[in-house]
């Protein structure tokens, strides 16, 4: 079958597949963004205790602070693991990728070019579910070294000391 006999999908639909690809790599980096900043917000709020003990200052407010965070880090971890996230967005805050892969030139949809965007489409979406499967088959991947080393303790029957 040669590309002049082959039908593609028109290019809203790719378009729209492309868009949807895009779109789901963003709300993953951004709930990845927002998983880091929590941690860095946990621990800054730590220090900011112990200086407060060390000194004989109150801390309920900064205990208050630290247990909205462990809240909102359990959330994420529970949506993480199948639940929807409640954050997700439904439209591609920055549109530059999406711009920049789909040219605004004349002659879009002759089939050269609808097969050259079906072909990205379509990495774009075995790259997901490659990286998807890579995370699932090799836990310990994104963790960082603290959490593999307790989990890995934990595998065999061991605890870490905090």
């Amino acid at each position: 079958m040669t590309i002049a006999t082959k039908t593609f999908p028109t290019f809203k639909q790719i378009y729209r597949a492309i868009s949807q690809e895009l779109l789901a790599y963003e709300n993953k980096t951004l709930a990845a963004q927002a998983q880091k900043d929590n941690t860095k917000l946990t621990t800054y709020y730590s220090y900011l205790k112990s200086v407060a003990q060390r000194d004989g200052k109150p801390v309920d407010d900064i205990n208050a602070k630290l247990e909205s965070l462990k809240q909102a880090q359990l959330k994420q971890v529970e949506e993480g693991q199948g639940g929807a996230l409640n954050q997700e967005r439904t439209e591609l805050q920055d549109l530059t990728t999406l711009h920049n892969i789909i040219d605004d030139k004349i002659g879009i949809n002759t089939n050269y070019e609808l097969n050259n965007l079906n072909n990205v489409a379509t990495y774009l979406r075995n790259q997901r579910e490659y990286f998807d499967l890579l995370v699932r088959y090799n836990p310990g991947l994104l963790m960082d070294q603290q959490e593999n080393v307790s989990k890995s303790a934990n595998r065999v029957g061991l605890d870490v000391p905090e």
